[in-house]
């Protein structure tokens, strides 16, 4: 368990899942209700409105406040997740303090790994699906390098 320098347990406040698949939300949605039941999930199913979200706090979904940890896909339609990022690197800083951005994808390619890499803000490069072990090691980082 991670803690502060208050003595008090680190959490992930809340967790976005970005994907075009309602199954695949569904499914990451169910699996940290079981494993981070005091994390707030939600999921958007494009990056356009993922980009909205993040650019305006005060439309932020009910009950969730700013993301820590984001999974986004790559492929999705109107903007895929490397679109996003481009878009992303254009965001004033505060408003990407503190979060960690994590591709989840069926990509097996090693060309959209790379391109992933080249972004900053890109923890991560995980295949789906999302499995207990894998959003373990990522909320340890999280709560390690980023909560408070």
């Amino acid at each position: 368990m991670v803690r502060n320098k208050d003595g008090k347990r680190k959490k992930v406040n809340c967790v976005l899942l970005v994907d075009d698949n309602p199954s695949t939300n569904f499914l990451n949605r169910k699996l940290l209700a079981d494993i981070a039941p005091d994390t707030a999930v939600f999921d958007l199913e494009d990056a356009m409105d993922l980009l909205h979200f993040i650019k305006n706090e005060k439309k932020f979904k009910s009950g969730c406040p700013k993301p820590g940890i984001i999974f986004l896909d790559i492929n999705m339609p109107k903007m895929d997740g490397f679109e996003f990022l481009q878009e992303y690197e254009r965001l004033k800083e505060d408003l990407k303090k503190d979060i960690l951005i994590v591709i989840l994808t069926t990509s097996i390619w090693s060309k959209d790994k790379k391109k992933a890499f080249d972004s900053e803000y890109i923890y991560d490069f995980v295949e789906k699906p999302l499995t207990q072990e894998k959003y373990a090691r990522i909320e340890s980082f999280y709560l390690e390098n980023y909560a408070t």
